[in-house]
């Protein structure tokens, strides 16, 4: 048999309330966990139950100031704005597409025939002309 017996830590029902009303204020569970060196996950879910003035929290509880709260709803409405303008844009792509389609065009290939391209070759400049008698 091993020397070393392993106990489970015993906590004072001070020491458990003390950790279920800082678990009220806003505290994690894992916080928790952390600072006083608890190990198991539902022993405080069991303090909770037992000495707790508030249900055992199960979802995560956002806080927000009116200011971010006002900041959510202008953010959702220019999310809305820009989805309605990328609808937009797409549908005009699209009709682009198919005009060009249409004209026996394609805008991936560059043509020399295509009046709409830019042209192949650089033009020359007259600086690009070498002078007469240099060299």
């Amino acid at each position: 048999m091993s020397d070393r017996i392993q106990r489970r830590p015993r906590y004072s029902e001070a020491f458990k309330r003390h950790v279920v009303a800082e678990y009220e204020q806003g505290a994690t569970v894992t916080e928790l966990m952390r600072r006083y060196n608890i190990r198991g996950h539902g022993t405080i879910k069991r303090w909770v139950e037992r000495y707790g003035q508030q249900p055992y929290r199960i979802q995560t509880v956002f806080i927000q100031t009116p200011e971010e709260v006002d900041q959510v709803r202008q953010l959702q409405h220019k999310l809305q704005a820009l989805e309605h303008l990328v609808a937009e844009l797409t549908l005009e792509n699209r009709m682009l597409r198919a005009s060009l389609d249409a004209a026996g065009m394609d805008p991936k290939k560059r043509t020399a025939s295509a009046p709409w391209n830019a042209p192949t070759k650089p033009t020359a400049s007259p600086s690009d002309t070498p002078a007469s008698g240099s060299a």
